[in-house]
């Protein structure tokens, strides 16, 4: 019993290290970004991939090999918002990181020879300028699309986890649009950009939009604290 029970924990602790590979949005900066001058891999998957399926014995030979040349980190899309934020076009998508840049990327089922040959290649790569800028902030809101016909909800989903895009097109709205709806779609989009950054330029943007709106009283609030918060980083 005693050799069944070693076993048994054996099992449940290999598991257990198995299932870390598998990381979530607020994981990232522990992990595949650290600058540590080794080669990290991001691998976005999903459990209806097939490709990923075929995959999946390279992914865990590489795993399972003490002198492998990177560390893989398994995303899944379903259960992330990473993928949407870095545009990631399909799975199987391997990012290749280091030092919290980005050095190589592919998407596609590969062989094994292949995979391992592209893994090689870029370990042998130094980091580049490429930082990988990510901001997977969860939302409340909901894209609201304008009458006017480049405020489609394809083209706002593009923007959804970029603030300074987000705030720039807001503001655009605030300046040129006067359609109600056209003015609650930048509403939406600098609501948006608020929950990824409460700054000031944002909140007077806000204001702008809500005055325009003729909600003066909500106005005249953001608008107060765009200042207060102004003030209090001088």
């Amino acid at each position: 019993m005693r050799y069944i029970l070693i076993s048994f924990f054996s099992i449940v602790a290999f598991s257990q290290v198995n299932a870390q590979q598998y990381i979530t949005d607020n994981e990232i900066s522990s992990t595949a970004v650290v600058a540590d001058n080794e080669m990290k891999i991001l691998y976005f998957t999903a459990s209806w991939c097939g490709p990923c399926r075929m995959m999946k014995p390279t992914i865990e030979a590489m795993e399972n090999d003490p002198n492998r040349p990177a560390t893989i980190y398994k995303m899944d899309i379903d259960q992330n918002i990473t993928d949407e934020v870095l545009n990631v076009p399909g799975v199987p998508t391997f990012m290749f990181l280091k030092n919290g840049t980005l050095v190589g990327q592919h998407t596609g089922a590969l062989s094994a020879a292949d995979f391992n040959a592209l893994v090689q290649k870029n370990a042998a790569l130094p980091a580049s300028k490429n930082l990988l800028e990510y901001m997977p902030v969860p939302s409340k809101y909901k894209v609201v699309a304008g009458v006017h016909p480049k405020l489609t909800k394809k083209n706002l989903d593009q923007l959804w986890h970029r603030d300074e895009l987000l705030a720039q097109t807001a503001n655009s709205i605030e300046e040129n649009l006067v359609e109600k709806q056209d003015l609650l779609s930048g509403l939406s989009l600098i609501n948006r950009a608020i929950e990824i950054n409460r700054s000031s330029q944002n909140l007077f943007i806000k204001s702008a939009l809500l005055d325009k709106l003729g909600d003066k009283k909500e106005a005249l609030t953001a608008a107060k604290e765009a200042k207060a918060l102004l003030s209090s980083r001088k």
